[in-house]
């Protein structure tokens, strides 16, 4: 989103601001945005923004975790949550999967690392769905995994 002021005389200074909505984001991210204005000699300029962001929990390695259904054997995936500022707790987990999975949280380091073990208990079905974990984290109260079992090959 822009707010700019929409009239400056010759010679004069405006002011541009632009906020990007990061929610969801983590790890490197790069943006841009082009201005335009009536300036004969530059009538358009681009503005490119990189850097890193660091999520309140990060989510390792992603929070997408997708399973083959048809291979043999137990599958099973893990999900690392590790906190980069305040300690935080995981309060309960609910998930919209059924009995295509059961899972198990270790507690690595306490309060700041978890480790969430997600294993497929079906073994040729697809299906799709959400895992939440509430915190009891100020700034990330509910952290969000989807899971999706897609056929193999």
């Amino acid at each position: 989103m822009a707010r700019f002021d929409r009239a400056i005389p010759p010679g004069g200074e405006g002011k541009i601001t632009l906020t990007v909505n990061l929610k969801d984001y983590q790890g490197p991210v790069w943006k841009s945005a082009t201005i335009h204005s009536n300036d004969p000699q530059k009538p358009s300029l681009v503005l490119n923004f990189h850097g890193t962001v660091r999520p309140y929990i990060e989510i390792r390695p992603a929070s997408f975790v997708e399973f083959k259904a048809g291979r043999e054997g137990q599958q099973e995936k893990t999900i690392d949550l590790i906190t980069t500022s305040q300690p935080f707790q995981i309060l309960k987990i609910e998930n919209t999967l059924g009995d295509n999975i059961t899972y198990y949280l270790k507690t690595i380091v306490k309060r700041r690392h978890y480790r969430l073990i997600i294993i497929n208990r079906q073994k040729n079905e697809r299906y799709s769905g959400m895992i939440t974990c509430f915190t009891d984290h100020g700034k990330k109260p509910e952290i969000r995994i989807s899971i999706r079992s897609t056929l193999d090959g």
